[in-house]
């Protein structure tokens, strides 16, 4: 049966992707020399595997084809039943399967590439970059690997790995659209902006109604003070979007110009320092992306001046006053936006975070508890739900809520420190060494791992 097995995976590239591979290839001036130096290059770039690869060239293009040493029908059975689990999101019950199959057979991207999705549906991103980065070591033309790997890679915000990725997915499928979207928002975050608009620009040639690509055009030219081109790009956000996810947000973001205003059958024009309302959120908006929260704030607040009633705009205030380091100011505000508008749990999450700055963790407890009622039952709420009964002695308690928290994430770093903490409360030294020791071999850069490294230090000291 074995036998009868067959699997092929394919690439289609440009030659010119590879800047004439190297220089070399317009040195050579015979046809056939051409062809072998050319396999001799892509053989070099992508043989590195444990399977056959084959080489057809054809004028400017050249097809690859990577086929497995082996296939064995025990392994597919089992990779079939886990896809089937993995369509039902039983992703756990599929990792188990596709863990099996390579027990089987070792040497199939595809279990492989489906682990890294599995592992990243559940927010293990360690975990889904270990066995994406596997795939590629099997095959490096498998189709997607370097994108899922990219976006991964964004979800830590490994941004120089993902942009690696991202470009090597490219070369790999030029005609991908998110490929292209997820480079331009790589682009964006680490303010690379008219590489940005580039990939952005592509990503709509290729896919013209994707929404996401004209807000992060619109984001990038309202920074750069582009206001016409930003607000095309929101508008067309606007019109596309079906889902309304982010239609809101680019209402908000619309760049509006200085009205006249008639008194009395006269007309004048504002004054540059009177903005309208309207102009008020927009500035306000852009210094917050600016990480100017003080200019934020105060425009912010002349907009609820005139507008008292949007709970989108007092959650605005809420969050410049918190990252401004006004915790109590921010309180008012959240409670506002839900006087508003009770109905949002973030509004509420928010709140509990704020409350938390001001230790005020009775508060903060019934702030999370109304997020979780209203449905905003987050790796970020546990975690914050553990650490406040961390704080009350409620150890048991605290660490049921933090291993809910890994449950749905287990990359939040803070929430495995609080967890190790609650062990070592517990006397359950091997757990809390374990916790602290993953903590430190993460490669999410964060200020807990010196906190980890720390604590394990005066645990072993003591």
């Amino acid at each position: 049966m074995e036998d009868t097995l067959q699997k092929q995976f394919s690439a289609v590239l440009r030659l010119e992707q590879f800047e004439t591979l190297n220089g070399e290839l317009g040195k050579l001036k015979d046809k056939s020399e051409q062809q072998k130096y050319v396999e001799q290059f892509l053989v070099q770039k992508y043989g590195r595997n444990e399977g056959n690869l084959e080489v057809i060239q054809k004028l400017n293009k050249v097809k690859l084809v990577w086929t497995p040493q082996k296939v064995d029908f025990r392994a597919e059975t089992l990779h079939k039943q886990a896809l089937a689990l993995s369509k039902d999101k039983n992703y756990k019950d599929a990792i188990t399967n596709w863990v099996q199959a390579i027990s089987i057979n070792s040497a199939d991207p595809d279990y492989y590439f489906n682990l890294g999705i599995a592992f990243f549906e559940l927010k293990n991103f360690v975990e889904s970059i270990e066995n994406l980065k596997k795939v590629i070591a099997l095959c490096p033309i498998y189709p997607n690997a370097y994108l899922i790997l990219g976006t991964t890679f964004i979800k830590i915000r490994k941004f120089d790995q993902a942009e690696i990725q991202l470009k090597e997915s490219i070369v790999i499928n030029p005609n991908h659209a998110l490929a292209y979207l997820n480079l331009g928002a790589t682009y964006s975050i680490i303010r690379k902006y008219s590489e940005g608009i580039q990939m952005f620009q592509k990503s709509l040639e290729l896919s013209p109604k994707e929404v996401r690509a004209h807000f992060g055009l619109g984001k990038i030219h309202a920074i750069q003070g582009n206001d016409d081109p930003a607000n095309e790009h929101f508008k067309k956000v606007i019109e596309i979007d079906t889902n309304q996810a982010l239609t809101n947000h680019a209402k908000k973001s619309m760049i509006l110009p200085l009205v006249e205003e008639r008194t009395l059958g006269q007309s004048t024009t504002r004054p540059t320092g009177l903005v309208n309302s309207e102009m008020s959120y927009q500035e306000g908006y852009k210094a917050y992306l600016f990480t100017d929260y003080e200019k934020s704030v105060s425009m912010y607040s002349h907009y609820l001046e005139r507008k008292p009633n949007d709970d989108f705009v007092w959650f605005s205030l809420g969050e410049a006053q918190l990252r401004s380091g006004r915790a109590s100011k921010a309180v008012e505000a959240f409670k506002r936006a839900i006087s508003v508008n009770s109905s949002k749990g973030l509004y509420y999450k928010e709140l509990a975070i704020s409350l938390i700055y001001m230790n005020r963790d009775a508060d903060a407890l019934d702030a999370i508890q109304k997020a979780q009622q209203l449905g905003k039952n987050d790796s970020v709420l546990y975690s914050l739900q553990g650490k406040l009964l961390f704080r009350q002695e409620k150890i048991q308690d605290s660490i049921e809520h933090l291993e809910k928290a890994l449950n749905l994430n287990s990359n939040n770093l803070f929430a495995k420190y609080y967890l190790a903490l609650a062990c070592h409360k517990n006397n359950e030294i091997n757990f809390t060494v374990n916790y602290l020791q993953e903590i430190i071999r993460s490669p999410i850069n964060s200020p807990i791992k010196m906190e980890a490294e720390a604590t394990l230090r005066d645990i072993q000291n003591s």
